[in-house]
């Protein structure tokens, strides 16, 4: 006798069927208006589910309306791990343009957008992105970098994957990554766990991201921002993005939430924050000099330690 399929199982089952028939359609669709691509624990998915509160927002295919989900999907990671599935899978994740313009009709305006934060380090999702996507819009959250590495590290051990002290991670994480970004590069290998997932203080060197993510898609189409100000005031970041986007600005009062948190215990000594925050100086000067402006993390205002 067949066992029935559970409600997990049959639910994959329906979004294999619905992913399968909106790429066979994909020549009616095109890919997004905006991507947040990072960082990785810098704020991305708040800074999505509060923009995917926008009227004129079409959420991803398929949407948790359609399909009993917990949440629309957030991200599609193909310009990182998944560019082998080809650009008709990706745009299969879009909705049509008949779907669009049914809400354009309904608010004035229709936009999409995902939000994948590996594509700010992964070596050729810039150039992917630029290729593929010539008239999006991009936005990047960079969030303090001591901050960042602690949380990235503090999520990987809540999840089970980090058995390793931050003290130990931080020390073997050149060993553990190797030349995998190298790798990844020349395209002699096209995923590695270890650069997407045990870089903890590579992903928080911001500076050579961003100019490469300048040299790919320009300036003019790359907002970045710092989380901080974004959940001090979301507003300053989300009405840069919703201007760019030609829509209305947000007023709700939800925006701005913490989701995704992970929780940091005390997970760094003294000692060990100030060697990060000694590691990361040049970086965050470099960073400075890059956008004009300096990032808003007050523990690298001091003077180098001796």
């Amino acid at each position: 006798m067949t066992s029935p399929i559970s409600s997990d199982g049959l639910r994959t089952v329906v979004k294999q069927g619905v992913r399968l028939g909106a790429t066979a359609t994909s020549r009616w669709r095109r890919g997004p208006d905006l991507v947040i691509v990072g960082v990785k624990r810098g704020g991305t998915t708040s800074l999505f589910r509060d923009i995917e509160r926008h009227p004129a927002m079409c959420p991803l295919v398929p949407s948790a309306r359609r399909l009993p989900l917990r949440e629309n999907q957030k991200g599609v990671h193909f310009f990182d791990t998944g560019f082998h599935h080809g650009e008709r899978w990706y745009r299969g994740h879009f909705p049509t343009e008949t779907t669009r313009r049914r809400r354009a009709r309904r608010v004035g305006k229709a936009f999409t957008a995902e939000a994948s934060p590996y594509y700010f380090f992964q070596p050729l999702a810039a150039r992917r992105v630029a290729a593929a996507l010539p008239e999006a819009q991009f936005v990047v959250l960079l969030r303090d970098p001591v901050e960042r590495t602690v949380s990235h590290w503090s999520e990987q051990t809540r999840n089970g994957v980090e058995t390793l002290t931050l003290a130990e991670a931080v020390d073997a994480e050149e060993s553990r990554v190797g030349d995998a970004g190298a790798r990844l590069a020349d395209g002699s290998i096209s995923t590695s766990h270890a650069h997407e997932q045990k870089s903890y203080v590579a992903q928080s060197m911001y500076a050579a991201s961003i100019q490469r993510w300048f040299d790919a898609v320009g300036r003019d189409r790359l907002v970045v921002a710092f989380s901080e100000d974004y959940y001090r005031d979301p507003s300053i970041v989300i009405d840069e993005i919703t201007d760019r986007l030609g829509v209305a600005a947000m007023t709700d009062d939800e925006i701005g939430r913490h989701r995704n948190a992970a929780p940091r215990a005390s997970a760094i000594t003294p000692d060990l924050e100030a060697s990060l925050v000694e590691r990361f100086r040049p970086d965050v000067a470099a960073l400075g000099e890059l956008l004009g402006r300096r990032p808003p993390w007050p523990r690298f205002d001091s003077p180098a330690s001796t």
